[in-house]
This record gives structure tokens, C-alpha cells and sequence, in this order.
């Protein structure tokens, strides 16, 4: 696999922490093996030490090892936790309370629902402001529920596969129910589970990136962009393209910024002194004197440039790619 960032491995947690990364081949050899074999607290570091960027070609291999480790009885910091809110919330937190502002351009009825997901609704309100004006702007008709039940990408990826089943079915009958014909997802891992894994769901299921289109006012700027792994990694190709074009359009300077993992795959869960050190990483990528501003378009990297462009002190400002075609 060629290099995209000179002297940095591709994978990023082979980066970070080669002692426990397990390669393609040694995730095959534990898939052919996993029945025989029972896995001990200690494995927690090898097999929880993914982002789920997409990177690799075992991605689903990984998050069934991590499924079988929890059948085997071990735990992990914050599994209780994971199982108490999802029980109490339907939700990754402590509370399913959105905490944005519900426009009254946006439709009652529809049979177009955005669905925002939990961290957008949650922990980056202003973001999925800024998501929903875009949409207003641009007229679409859509629709938001009054409460979201969470995706359940963070059940799946931490071997809850059972409380990821009922997020799955209890989504399904909601959608259905409301007859929704179109499903705008804001976050890349709802929109890869529903439209892949929720089997007999009647809406079609698009990314917000189908929406985007460049800003009827002129604009000016050097953007860098992290563009999302859980797209580009899961037959989305082309995606970055879009939006370069679009920003150029818009009347950006697009910075060529090759492409890494912000480290924010799984959300803040997980080994996250991993996840840090992969954050620091990327800003340090993004840290550059010809750069105005860095941006995304997903929920989760974006949770990863506000947080840690401020840390480390990087030079562009972190704006999120609706506020700039807004």
C-alpha cells in the first residue's frame, strides 16, 4: 500500500500502537480459529485497538472478534455505562435531549426525514444548525423527528450486537411507520448502517453530501479538507472530489492536505488515548501557513477539529463546510 503522508503508515492505529495492531492476516487467523479459542481481559488491547476508519479489509472481522471478547465475559472501561444509557436513552449518552433549535422552515410532514444522529443532536448543536439552515437555504423539504433513537454504530463496533439489533429494528418501524420515502443521514456511520444492514426498510438512504451544492455568494479562503474515511472507505468513492469542486466553485482555494484519519471512527469511546494520539497527528497535518481554515462534513471528525485544533493550537480555524457555503 503506497504511502499517503510520507513516513506515516496508512493504518492509523499501526501508527500510534504497532505493538497491539493486528494486521489483515492475523485477523483471518483469529476469525478461522475464534471458536476454539476464548478470549482474556488482556486481548482488549489488540482487539480494541481500531478506529474503524475502513482502512483495512477486515473491518467486519474486527467488530466480530470485539463481539465474541464480550461473549467470552470480559469487559471494558464504559461498557456498563453503554448498556445503561441505551437502555434508559436509546442513546450513547446520558440523555436523548436534542439540543438544537427546531426552525419552523422545517416541514411537520414530509416524506424526507433528516436524521441527525446522537452525537450532532447532542454534543455539536451549533454544527447541525449550521446543516439545517443549509437545507432550509437550499429549500429542501424535509422533516426531524421530536427523538431520535441512536444508529447503534457504537453497539455494533464495541461487541453489543444484541442492543445494536433492537436499535436496527426499533429505527426500521419507526421509518416505515412515518412512510418516509427518502432518508438524509448527516452522520456517515448512520447512513452505512441503514443503508446497508437495515434489511427491509421502504426509504431510499442518502448522505448529505448529495445535497451540497456551491454557495450562490462569493467566497473567498484556503481551506484544508478531512474528508470522511467511513465514506470514502465504504463505496462512496468520489465523494472528496464533490466537495472540492464545490468549495472551488464557492470561490475557495482548496490546499491539497493528503489524506489521514482524524481518529474519530468510533466516537470518543473505546481506547481513546488512541484516539487522541491519532487527532494530534492530523492536526499536525492541518497545522500550515498557507491554511485559512480546515474543514469536514461529518459529525464525528468535526467532534475531533473543534476539540483538538484548539489544543493543539493549529493555525487555520476550524469551520465546518456548511457554515462556509452558508
Amino acid at each position: 500500500m503506497k504511502e499517503r503522508i510520507k513516513g506515516r503508515k496508512n493504518y492509523p492505529t499501526d501508527e500510534v500502537d504497532p505493538e497491539n495492531f493486528l494486521s489483515d492476516e492475523s485477523v483471518r487467523e483469529l476469525i478461522n480459529t475464534k471458536e476454539t479459542i476464548k478470549f482474556k481481559s488482556e486481548d482488549y488491547y489488540k482487539l480494541f485497538n481500531c478506529v474503524h476508519c475502513g482502512e483495512c479489509d477486515t473491518e467486519s472481522e474486527r467488530i466480530s472478534l470485539k463481539q465474541k471478547y464480550v461473549e467470552d465475559g470480559n469487559s471494558f472501561e464504559g461498557i456498563n455505562e453503554m448498556v445503561e444509557y441505551f437502555e434508559k436513552f436509546r442513546s450513547p449518552y446520558p440523555t436523548n435531549k436534542m439540543r438544537i433549535k427546531k426552525s419552523k422552515d422545517i416541514s411537520r410532514e414530509s416524506d424526507t426525514l433528516l436524521f441527525m444522529g446522537c452525537l450532532s443532536t447532542i454534543r455539536i448543536p451549533k454544527y447541525t444548525q449550521h446543516a439545517l439552515q443549509y437545507l432550509i437555504q437550499q429549500e429542501i423539504d424535509f422533516t426531524i423527528l421530536d427523538t431520535e433513537i441512536c444508529c447503534g454504530w457504537h453497539l455494533k463496533i464495541n461487541g453489543l450486537n444484541k442492543e445494536y439489533e433492537i436499535c436496527k429494528n426499533e429505527n426500521r418501524e419507526i421509518f416505515n411507520s412515518k412512510k418516509f420515502k427518502e432518508i438524509i443521514c448527516l452522520c456517515p456511520a448512520c447512513y452505512y448502517l441503514f443503508k446497508n444492514e437495515m434489511n427491509g426498510l421502504n426509504a431510499e438512504v442518502k448522505y448529505i453530501s448529495d445535497y451540497l451544492n456551491p454557495s450562490k455568494i462569493l467566497k473567498s479562503g484556503r481551506v484544508g479538507v478531512q474528508h470522511l474515511c467511513q465514506l470514502m472507505n465504504r463505496g462512496k468513492e468520489g465523494v472528496e472530489s464533490l466537495i472540492d469542486n464545490i468549495l472551488r466553485e464557492t470561490g475557495y482555494e482548496v490546499i491539497d492536505v493528503p489524506h489521514w484519519c482524524c481518529g474519530g471512527g468510533s466516537g470518543w469511546m473505546g481506547r481513546t488515548n488512541v484516539i487522541e494520539e491519532i487527532a494530534r497527528k492530523r492536526m499536525s497535518d492541518f497545522n500550515r501557513e498557507d491554511l485559512d481554515y480546515v474543514t469536514t462534513y461529518c459529525p464525528s471528525c468535526w467532534w475531533i477539529l473543534r476539540r483538538f485544533s484548539k489544543q493543539c493550537k493549529i493555525h487555520p480555524k476550524a469551520v465546518d463546510l456548511f457554515e462556509l457555503l452558508l
